[in-house]
């Protein structure tokens, strides 16, 4: 298991991959019901757990950046601070990362 801790590191680890034809399984916080984070045969596993900065947020238009390993409730509380709440909220919200969140489509209680 790989775990990059910036953009860069996905490039250079995805570059490597690529080189070699090795596949690879991006992995997040591993809460999905349809185990598409699970590695089939020998593929390289890319973590985005340590990919859990709130790089920043826009208090006027609402709008978040931050790492694809940021954890749902940590999103939650920082934005609830300043009066606003993530559209997502699930049983999982404790665990599950906002990079496995938007890269699957998830929903949520709020969403709709």
């Amino acid at each position: 298991i790989l775990r990059p801790q910036n953009t860069q590191e996905v490039c250079d680890v995805l570059r490597h991959c690529n080189q070699r034809h090795l596949a690879v399984v991006p992995q997040a916080g591993n809460t999905g019901l349809v185990g598409g984070s699970i590695p089939v045969f020998d593929e390289v596993v890319l973590s985005t757990s340590r990919m859990d900065s709130i790089l920043s947020f826009d208090p006027d238009s609402g709008a978040l950046v931050a790492g694809g390993g940021c954890v749902l409730s940590t999103l939650d509380a920082h934005v609830g601070c300043q009066g606003w709440m993530m559209p997502y909220d699930f049983g999982s919200k404790r665990t599950c990362q906002i990079g496995g969140n938007v890269s699957t489509n998830a929903g949520g209680l709020r969403l709709i």
